[in-house]
């Protein structure tokens, strides 16, 4: 396919999974027009609609509150961000007849069923993903051409991060620099993604057409505690602070989450396009990166 002639529109671009996306699809010579909050408020219907103009192909909508203990305590910004937010995008891909790509959060399901597959029925548990689970069904019904991907929670972006990866390194250096010798981390299970495997991934399945709601989270399971062990290890600081595991219901969270919340990248699988690599695998290789170990060049 001639990459040059697809233009993609990202909103949230400046974000953790937008800004993967904007990098991988800038190499592989797509024309990108990555947008950030300043440049663009999906919440202002009238904003979004002036990028008509630009007469995207793709619109990958990656803008939106991620926080989930804030939009527990402000309902109404977080459904007006995820909710109305998306209703603009979608009126924008109608009018542009561009393809939409809506990336949604494992937080729409409770964990009471594991694993998650594409048929499993949505629980949310908070605020967002009351949100998130809302606006996923407002895009399915207007836009039957869209493609809906539900990843695992993920980590990426280095200085970017605000998940739990990029919070717990800078949280490790913090506690080191001021003699903290133990740091205790809840055993709650998850699938770290890395945002680089998920932007690469979601671009083989829009260029191969697919729409409808796919499965996406990196091979195996990690608790936070382990997660967290293998960053200490990987750092190569165990010699200077350890980590103790606390049961998930002891860690006091705004937002309440499921225990443990495994998604089967079934239709992935069946369709032979899972891309997806092992957790650690992909944890490894992004702590190597430049940003972690400037972070950590003084303490191992």
């Amino acid at each position: 396919m001639d990459t040059t002639r697809k233009r993609v529109l990202i909103t949230g671009a400046n974000g953790m999974l937008g800004s993967a996306f904007a990098h991988h699809l800038s190499e592989k010579g797509y024309t990108v027009h990555a947008m950030d909050h300043a440049a663009l408020d999906v919440t202002n219907r009238d904003a979004v609609l002036t990028e008509q103009d630009w007469k995207p192909d793709w619109i990958i909508h990656c803008a939106g509150i991620v926080n989930a203990d804030f939009c527990e305590e402000n309902r109404d910004v977080c459904f007006q961000n995820h909710v109305d937010g998306t209703k603009h995008v979608i009126e924008l891909a109608k009018v542009t007849r561009a393809k939409l790509f809506y990336p949604q959060s494992f937080l729409i399901f409770d964990g009471e069923e594991n694993p998650i597959t594409e048929e499993t029925t949505p629980h949310p548990l908070s605020v967002y993903g009351e949100a998130k689970w809302e606006a996923e069904q407002i895009v399915c019904k207007e836009l039957p051409d869209a493609l809906v991907i539900r990843m695992g929670g993920f980590f990426g972006g280095c200085e970017r991060d605000k998940n739990f990866v990029g919070k717990f390194a800078r949280h490790l250096k913090k506690s080191i620099d001021e003699g903290i010798q133990t740091i205790p981390v809840s055993d709650r299970v998850w699938q770290p993604t890395y945002t680089k495997d998920l932007a690469e991934n979601c671009t083989l399945l829009l260029e191969n057409k697919k729409n409808g709601i796919y499965h996406m989270a990196s091979h195996g399971e990690a608790s936070f505690f382990e997660l967290a062990a293998a960053m200490v290890e990987m750092f190569g600081i165990g010699n200077k602070i350890s980590i103790t595991k606390m049961p998930a219901n002891e860690y006091k969270e705004k937002a309440k989450r499921p225990l443990r919340a495994i998604m089967e990248n079934k239709r992935l699988q069946e369709e032979g396009l899972d891309r997806m690599r092992p957790w650690r695998e992909t944890l490894e290789e992004y702590l190597q990166n430049e940003y972690f170990q400037n972070l950590f060049h003084e303490v191992a």
